[in-house]
């Protein structure tokens, strides 16, 4: 059992190791916030202020450090999520989703670019970003419900695919980075696709 004298420095070298452990991770969103999409254990190293070895004593690979910048940032992303009301007029809705896209894809744009180079060679990155993918488009099933309902069935599940695709990271990085528009144009051109994907073309 141990003494009072023996907490106190185990509880010290606990606290040291999270610090080490939250200053690696801090180094690596910055680079990658930086534009630098790829950082070497080096580069994250001299960030953190820490031997390269240390790095590799807390996280055994760069899989496992990216997937400890993943649950680190989760808390943030889903308070900058919010909440949707679904009852809320069509034309409110997808305001409060384009803004929502805006505010999450412009938060996460740097370290997902560095997650999409890793996600070829890692299943853990890839897990976490499917996941991301699969949620995101849940929502817009659960916020749209009643225009998914009021559609023939055999149109439903198509026009659920098209929103998922508009709603994706992929379209707005396209807009962003490919077609060079600022937040404001392209949240403009999301909300404009979605209403035209949601209104009653029958009407």
């Amino acid at each position: 059992m141990l003494d009072s004298a023996d907490v106190t420095p185990l509880d010290g070298r606990v606290a040291r190791s999270r610090r080490t452990r939250a200053a690696i991770v801090e180094a690596l969103v910055d680079l990658l916030e930086e534009g630098n999409p790829q950082p070497t254990i080096e580069e994250i190293a001299a960030r953190a202020g820490v031997a390269p070895r240390t790095v590799f004593q807390h996280y055994a690979d760069r899989e496992a450090l990216f997937a400890a910048v993943s649950a680190h940032r989760e808390a943030h992303l889903e308070a900058l999520m919010g909440a949707i009301d679904t009852d809320a007029p069509l034309a409110e809705r997808v305001a409060e989703v384009v803004a929502q896209r805006a505010r999450v894809y412009e938060w996460i744009a740097a370290v997902r670019r560095g997650a999409l180079l890793m996600e070829p060679f890692s299943d853990a990155v890839h897990t976490s970003l499917e996941q991301f993918r699969a949620t995101k488009r849940e929502e817009l099933a659960r916020v749209f419900a009643a225009e998914l309902a009021a559609r023939p069935e055999r149109e439903r599940a198509t026009l659920s695919a098209a929103l998922g695709a508009a709603g994706s990271w992929s379209a707005w990085d396209a807009l962003r980075t490919h077609q060079r528009l600022d937040v404001e144009a392209a949240s403009a051109a999301l909300a404009l696709t979605l209403m035209a994907l949601l209104s009653d073309r029958a009407s």
